[in-house]
């Protein structure tokens, strides 16, 4: 079964009320990565964010040419708690996996 991989760092200022990721998502040998950039005070930046992190994780499976569909739900919830995982890291890197 296919795995997709999320490996999260945050990036940018540690004290700033920007929050700064980096998402690295892997499958089938294939590799996107994104940046989010939200304030914390507003939903609509994270939900876009959120948006993107689907967007990239649907580009990455179709280029592994893998026929896997996760829910739109289940990979924004994928990609928000590999940021959560960061959070408080500064700098360091953690890799979440997700069976599809």
């Amino acid at each position: 079964m296919p795995e997709l991989t999320c490996t999260a760092r945050r990036i940018g200022d540690y004290e700033s009320r920007t929050e700064e990721y980096e998402l690295t998502f892997a499958v089938g040998g294939v590799e996107k990565t994104l940046d989010i950039k939200y304030q914390a005070a507003r939903a609509y930046e994270i939900n876009a964010g959120l948006d993107a992190a689907v967007e990239t994780v649907r580009e990455t499976i179709s280029a592994a040419d893998l026929d896997a569909r996760p829910t739109d739900m289940t990979i924004s919830q994928f990609a928000w708690r590999a940021m959560q995982s960061v959070k408080y890291e500064e700098g360091g890197s953690k890799t979440s996996r997700l069976e599809m």
